[in-house]
């Protein structure tokens, strides 16, 4: 294998998978590209791309690039052969730090949302702290089990004072409430 040359991507057929590179070097024929030379590589050629390569001579007469790489494009898997390392490596090192700070980011996100739900329920399902004027300010109204019945509009049908409120306001056409003060049943139940 020769020393790594340097040329421009002219030609590419992406169906294909293959171009041709522009050597640097003056008079120089065009050297044959297949896909798996940059398999590596983070994205797929486009023309006009700098690549460095390694080539060699076929049994037609023509040059073709084994190894190769697109200039100032990451490379993502690592090579076993040392010598691919040795010109790759600075490469798979910028490569993994922008691939730990792009995971980076997203996970804080992530994590910051779930802090953030996490309050949110702690906020809604904790039991208040309540203080003596609160409880001062509450009107506690026994549950009484109450339902309008049918024909039940006079006071004396009622069994208790909060029944007959409970009909007053609560039930249609009823006749507890004769002077309209909002008191029923006020000489029989609520005196």
């Amino acid at each position: 294998m020769n020393s790594m040359e340097k040329g421009t991507l002219v030609r590419w057929n992406s169906e294909k998978g293959f171009g041709f590179i522009k050597p640097d070097t003056a008079n120089a024929q065009d050297v044959f590209i297949h896909i798996s030379a940059l398999k590596q590589m983070a994205r797929k050629p486009v023309v006009g791309d700098q690549i460095n390569y390694f080539s060699e001579l076929q049994s037609d007469g023509k040059i073709k690039a084994i190894k190769a790489n697109i200039e100032g494009v990451a490379i993502i898997a690592a090579s076993s052969n040392r010598r691919d390392n040795k010109y790759n490596g600075q490469h798979n090192g910028q490569y993994k730090r922008k691939s730990l700070s792009g995971l980076l980011l997203p996970l804080l996100v992530v994590l910051g949302l779930g802090i953030f739900g996490f309050k949110k329920y702690e906020e809604l399902t904790s039991t208040p702290v309540l203080t003596n004027q609160d409880v001062e300010q509450m009107q506690f109204n026994p549950v009484q089990n109450f339902s309008c019945e049918a024909g039940k509009t006079h006071c004396s049908q009622m069994r208790s004072c909060a029944e007959a409120k409970y009909y007053n306001r609560y039930c249609p056409d009823t006749k507890m409430d004769g002077d309209g003060d909002g008191i029923p049943c006020e000489r029989q139940l609520c005196n």
